[in-house]
């Protein structure tokens, strides 16, 4: 289980870098160098954000819940209950 508000934060990324993206083709087409040349300085920082986030989200580790063993649980009712 990882962190949801980093999960969070990486999908908000790619959806930037989607729009971004699109910026930067449609300034390409209409022969917009300058701004495409601008628009891929930020989809770089997107990027390593982007992969920044994923390696934290991959290195998160958290405890494993201990499993019961069910000869150990009380029956129904509590301890003191009829059989």
């Amino acid at each position: 289980m990882t962190d949801p508000r980093l999960e969070d934060h990486a999908v908000g990324v790619e959806l930037q870098l989607t729009e971004l993206v699109e910026k930067r083709e449609r300034a390409l087409v209409q022969g917009r160098s300058d701004r495409a040349e601008a628009l891929t300085v930020e989809i770089e920082a997107l990027q390593a954000d982007l992969a920044a986030t994923a390696e934290r989200i991959a290195g998160e580790h958290f405890e494993l819940p201990d499993i019961v063993d069910e000869e150990h649980l009380d029956p129904p009712g509590g301890a003191g209950a009829a059989p």
